[in-house]
């Protein structure tokens, strides 16, 4: 059966990184995930270091935007739009294919129904179908010093120059782990998905905690 494996985490947590090792086949991630010999697909519009132009695909879905909030400095239309065009354009090629396995890298705007509700479109089309699993990485670092040092790591972090902001951004990002869990969980509770909790190492992952769906 094919899957479809959606990757979410705090900043930090290492969500591009696993999504790398995974397709590039690195030998001891594979294990961790049970993924040997799958043939594994990405989604780049969601993945930072792709250039894949998705400006010209067509999406032939529909949606109600109705209740889409105005632009702010947290959300912007357009650039959801693409990239719920994108990840559905994915998907779509994903089915089609020979390749057993698409990883999706998820952001919390996706879990917003304000903000594209592309999460609750996604599985609305694709999170009950029979030849199609969908799973859910929620990456977490227990390590709060190694999650620290992953953040100021980052080229948006550096960017900042005001060190209070870059104190409180510290300070809400790591503690914000176990809520941005629960908003995972919510946004997937209606659908026939499975939700793993993974620690994320340096070189290792472990799967953790899983919760199974509701629905069967």
């Amino acid at each position: 059966m094919k899957e479809i494996i959606w990757v979410f985490g705090e900043s930090g947590t290492g969500k591009l990184t696993l999504i790398n090792r995974l397709y590039n086949k690195d030998e001891n991630t594979l294990a961790t995930f049970n993924m040997k010999d799958k043939k594994i697909c990405t989604s780049d519009i969601t993945l930072e270091d792709r250039n894949t132009d998705y400006n010209n695909v067509e999406d032939k879905n529909t949606y109600n935007d109705s209740y889409i909030e105005p632009d702010n400095k947290f959300f912007h239309k357009e650039r959801m739009l693409v990239r719920r065009k994108g990840i559905m354009y994915d998907t779509e090629n994903f089915i089609n294919s020979d390749n057993d396995v698409l990883l999706i890298k998820g952001q919390t705007n996706d879990m917003n129904a304000k903000r594209g509700n592309i999460i609750g479109n996604f599985l609305k089309k694709y999170g009950f179908r029979d030849d199609v699993k969908v799973k859910v990485y929620v990456l977490q670092v227990s390590d709060s010093v190694k999650h620290i040092e992953r953040l100021k790591n980052k080229s948006w972090f550096q960017k900042i120059d005001n060190q209070d902001i870059r104190n409180t951004l510290v300070k809400v990002i790591t503690q914000r782990q176990g809520a941005h869990y629960e908003e995972v969980e919510k946004a997937f509770k209606n659908a026939d998905v499975t939700i793993y909790k993974v620690e994320s190492g340096d070189d290792s992952y472990t799967l953790r905690d899983v919760l199974k769906p509701i629905i069967r």
